[in-house]
């Protein structure tokens, strides 16, 4: 009898190809991780390099011991120290007394402005602390917001450092500022303070000090609203370019309605560094003549017109004279402490302010749009408190110069608006802003970067694993074709059709064609394997070279066919089609054992209905395509149909996509997707590959 022993001329050319895709498999992993830890690392110096530069020349090279020659922190390592907080509302001049009147000019740049709320929010603070959290609640009258001329800065927010007795503010004699005495600035902290408190005389000297350094945050911004009325008188209006706008002036309601901005970060620099006393004056004299745009020539300036930045100012912002304990006759310098937020936020971080500013062709239609208007708005006002080095909080200052969002569309669904929330607060704990205690998103993103390389692994493995595969033994033809037989409509449905739809431009298909080959290319050669195709290059005539053609099956898989075909067809026919029942029936790919937290994305395009049916058809196609396999597998006491590796890898990336929903993980985030019965199918399935790639030898 003549034993056909394989498809040698084949073979040969075969196993050059294992030699040489799989190293180079591995190589381009290894070199993909150098990759990314060499960007990482030329990020990080190139972000320490330059942050170092800003206060460089300030630093103190010589003897630590000559008070004279040296400015030191006013809050260093150990100093404590409160935060006060103010919330201010643009009001009319008539709603002042007389007093305070008389004390602005009638061409202030400064609006005059009530505080609504005035007290300590963080007590006990130091310089290293980070993420400490605190909520400020106040009330917000509405009826100010009816104006068409309104500005950023109509209701903003004040941050005081107040230094803890003993401290060396307690000796102060004196303070200067690189803020020009004509600079009118805004005030920063209501007095008597807190708000509500008995009169206590005018300001000391230490009080007037630390509000120098003081900083104001706006806290509106202004985004689209739904319209009240159909038919509105808005043609006057400029425009939308669909930018941050600071103003409301000659914007159209509708796309500049204002927001209360409810989440704040509060930032210190902690530098506790000697600075030389000469430098560091004469910089601050520097900018007391360039910082405020002198040069323009701006008739009545503002602190508003000064530029504050930590690349800028730094902490020359403000410089105090102390006496000494011993009175030896020379004074002692402190410099103050660097203080900014962030201007990042969500569109969960926005609360509309409920009033009706669009204009009604018709007084009924005004008078209904108007019904829901409301007097007040309660407002929680979530601050954070983050301490950090000078490197890190002059990158967030450029990273938020960089990635600042230009604004959002609130007129979208709440799974649009969401994913865009989470994005941001995503982004923003990677930059070291946390949002809320319970969250930690670098974690997520390692779970993220752990769970893409082993899927890419896995993907890249069983690529090479089919483009190498000469020989079906130990393969189960049935197995594959149900996989391969679901995996290509798959592509289509899954990719092609939401690309059609949603795709803009050359790069979006790029990506689709990539995604596409990524899923195409491993089932085109499982097909190939399993239907024993081969494509001679030689041999044939020229015009059939590139047709594939089978060829005859070798002893072994004859063997190994004669294996898989003891369960009968009847009996694999009924398993599939038990298979379907009972997916139809239980819907483990729907039911969500652990809920989403992102809600239902609208169907804009209606073809949802199509994927959710074809989940019905795949899945058990993929489940019934693994168990045969399985089943081969334990017949035939041999491991085939992927690298022995690869059930490692699976399983390790479906563990870690069950990390998300551990609570003491990374925390709830928005997005976070429902965990559906079919985890634990897959989870199941990819534990008995792995046990039988430990115990049974690999088909060579």
């Amino acid at each position: 009898m003549s034993v056909d022993k394989g498809r040698a001329a084949f073979d040969t050319s075969s196993a050059t190809r294992k030699c040489k895709y799989r190293p180079g498999c591995l190589w381009l992993f290894a070199g993909a991780i150098g990759i990314v830890a060499l960007v990482a690392s030329a990020f990080r110096f190139s972000e320490v390099a330059t942050s170092y530069a800003v206060q460089r020349d300030l630093y103190y090279q010589g003897d630590v011991h000559a008070d004279s020659k040296i400015a030191r922190p006013l809050i260093d390592s150990e100093q404590t120290f409160d935060l006060a907080v103010t919330v201010w509302l643009r009001t009319d001049k008539d709603d002042l007394d007389g007093e305070e009147v008389s004390k602005r000019s009638r061409f202030s740049p400064i609006r005059p402005a009530i505080p609504l709320y005035s007290d300590i929010a963080f007590r006990g603070l130091r310089l290293r602390d980070k993420n400490i959290f605190a909520t400020v609640n106040f009330t917000v009258p509405t009826a100010y917001f009816r104006k068409s001329d309104l500005t950023n800065y109509d209701l903003r927010g004040s941050v005081v450092l107040l230094p803890t007795s003993p401290s060396p503010l307690d000796r102060i004699i004196d303070y200067s500022t690189f803020i020009p005495s004509y600079v009118e600035t805004l005030p920063v902290r209501s007095w008597p303070f807190p708000l509500g408190s008995s009169p206590m005389g005018g300001k000391t000297l230490a009080d007037k000090a630390v509000e120098r350094f003081g900083v104001s945050v706006p806290l509106l911004e202004f985004h689209n609203i739904r319209k009240r009325c159909e038919d509105s008188e808005d043609n006057f209006y400029e425009d939308d370019d669909g930018s941050i706008s600071s103003t409301t002036h000659f914007k159209s309601p509708l796309t500049h309605h204002p927001y209360i901005v409810t989440r704040t970060q509060i930032r210190i620099v902690d530098e506790t560094a000697l600075f030389d006393r000469k430098a560091y004056i004469a910089k601050q004299r520097m900018l007391n003549f360039i910082s405020c745009k002198e040069e323009q020539a701006i008739l009545y300036p503002s602190i508003l017109d000064c530029n504050r930045s930590y690349v800028n100012a730094g902490h020359v912002e403000a410089a105090i004279t102390l006496e000494r304990a011993d009175n030896k006759g020379i004074k002692d310098v402190v410099y103050s402490p660097f203080i900014s937020t962030s201007t990042f936020v969500g569109p969960k971080d926005l609360l509309p302010i409920p009033v009706h500013r669009q204009i009604c062709s018709t007084t009924q239609d005004s008078i209904q749009a108007a019904a829901n208007d409301r007097e007040a708005v309660d407002v929680s006002w979530k601050l954070s408190f983050y301490g950090g080095s000078f490197r890190r909080v002059y990158g967030l200052e450029m990273i938020e110069a960089l990635h600042r969002e230009t604004k959002f569309d609130m007129e979208a669904s709440d799974h649009d608006l969401m994913y865009v929330h989470d994005n941001v607060e995503f982004r923003d704990g990677l930059y070291g802003y946390k949002h809320r205690q319970d969250i930690h998103p670098r974690r997520r993103l390692l779970l993220i970067f752990l769970r893409f390389v082993f899927s890419t692994s896995v993907e890249c493995f069983d690529s090479f694993y089919w483009f190498t595969r000469t020989t079906t033994v130990g393969i189960s033809t049935l197995g594959t074709l149900l996989f391969a037989g679901y995996k290509l409509p798959e592509i289509y449905v899954v990719d092609v059709i939401p690309a059609s739809l949603h795709n803009e431009g050359i790069f979006d298909w790029l990506g689709t064609l990539f995604s596409v080959a990524r899923y195409l290319f491993p089932v085109v050669f499982m097909i190939k394997t399993v239907l024993h195709l081969s494509v001679p290059h030689s041999g044939r005539p020229l015009w059939s070279r590139w047709i594939p053609h089978r060829v005859p099956l070798t002893h072994a898989e004859r063997a190994s066919q004669r294996i898989e075909n003891r369960m009968s067809s009847w009996s694999k026919g009924c398993s599939i089609i038990g298979a379907f029942v009972i997916y139809y029936a239980f819907s483990p790919h729907s039911y969500a054992v652990i809920p989403a937290i992102l809600p239902a994305a609208p169907d804009v395009y209606d073809y949802s209905w199509l994927i959710n049916g074809w989940y019905y058809f795949a899945t058990p196609m993929d489940v019934m395509g693994e168990f045969f396999q399985l089943l081969l597998n334990w017949r035939s006491k041999s491991f085939a149909g992927s690298y022995k590796v690869t059930p490692l890898l699976s399983l390790g990336a479906i563990l870690i996509g069950m990390l998300e929903y551990i609570p003491g993980v990374i925390g709830p985030y928005d997005t976070r997707p429902s965990l559906a019965a079919q985890e634990f199918v897959e989870l199941v399935l990819a534990s008995i590959r792995l046990w039988q790639s430990l115990m049974y030898p690999h088909v060579e």
